[in-house]
């Protein structure tokens, strides 16, 4: 891999406090206090609730007690994983999905040392029983490249999707696991080992010269598809958090409608990616019923819900 220059000053700003004490599990024990992240100290411990306080417009953070020490992102970390500043620099990039700088002409898949892109295409069903539960066309899984896989391997058992990056092209395919047991134990959807999901929309190389007609954010590809049979273009997070490579991207539009699933994680998320791009693009939600995706609604639901505010 090539040589590369890390922009601190760039990382400083760039990746928040919340990050890391996310990538560590501890952000569950901090409470939000108006600009302040409150809760006990992630570098020497303790059970004091209130020893350590983040200020998250600042990006700064100090504990009051056994520490009496504070800084920036690139102190904590220093502090809790004891690397050197390059490792430190790495280290924020990878948990961030943010490029080491602002100049950076390496790719954006580069951090992700594991992932290797798949190019060569499978062979999908595309009338699979998942894909027309969700009222998507045989056409449009082929267009997609959606459908279910019978064969061994990675994607056995799933109904698959290819994946590409923002300039069309191909790095692999994501799994949608079909089996309630393995969905209950390992989760819904299964991706390539170090698959760098969190810097690419899913579908906006297909859309890009749409975007300034404005789009819809969604979480899932089923509910990009189900969005292009009606003739709307849409962007799948394959998530519900928004990185800063996914928010630059967005911000060439000039309208994004964000239409997250309706569980507390979609509106949570929803609520959360608004608060982030409305410095960036005009932005808007349209909230689903609760317990609802958006490849649950009929496609007159789905154009009532939107329409409107792409005009």
């Amino acid at each position: 891999m090539a040589h590369i220059q890390f922009d601190f000053k760039y990382l400083k700003k760039n990746v928040p406090i919340k990050y890391v004490l996310e990538k560590k599990g501890l952000l569950p024990s901090f409470k939000r206090c108006g600009d302040k992240l409150i809760g006990p100290c992630p570098i020497h411990g303790g059970d004091n609730k209130r020893s350590f306080v983040a200020t998250i417009s600042k990006n700064l953070w100090f504990c009051f007690t056994k520490c009496n020490a504070g800084g920036d992102v690139i102190e904590l970390v220093r502090r809790l994983e004891h690397l050197n500043y390059r490792q430190i620099a790495k280290y924020l990039a990878s948990i961030s999905y943010v490029l080491p700088g602002p100049y950076e002409r390496c790719s954006a898949l580069s951090v992700q040392k594991d992932f290797r892109p798949f190019i060569k295409p499978v062979h999908l069903i595309p009338d699979a029983l998942l894909l027309k539960q969700k009222a998507i066309h045989p056409d449009t899984a082929r267009k997609f490249e959606a459908g279910a896989y019978c064969g061994a391997g990675f994607l056995q058992g799933c109904v698959a999707v290819r994946l590409h990056d923002h300039l069309g092209n191909p790095l692999g395919y994501a799994g949608r696991r079909i089996q309630p047991n393995m969905v209950k134990s390992l989760g819904k959807w299964k991706f390539p080992k170090g698959f760098p999901k969190s810097k690419l929309l899913y579908n906006y190389h297909r859309i890009r010269h749409m975007v300034k007609k404005g789009i819809v954010l969604v979480e899932c590809p089923w509910a990009v598809m189900r969005l292009s049979q009606i003739g709307i273009p849409a962007v799948a997070l394959l998530g519900t958090y928004l990185s800063q490579t996914q928010r630059k991207l967005l911000s060439n539009a000039p309208r994004v409608i964000i239409m997250l699933d309706g569980d507390p994680a979609g509106k949570k998320g929803a609520t959360r990616i608004k608060h982030i791009l409305q410095s960036d693009t005009c932005v808007s939600i349209a909230a689903l019923p609760s317990g609802l995706d958006p490849d649950d609604l009929s496609d007159h639901q789905l154009t009532a819900k939107i329409q409107h505010l792409l005009a």
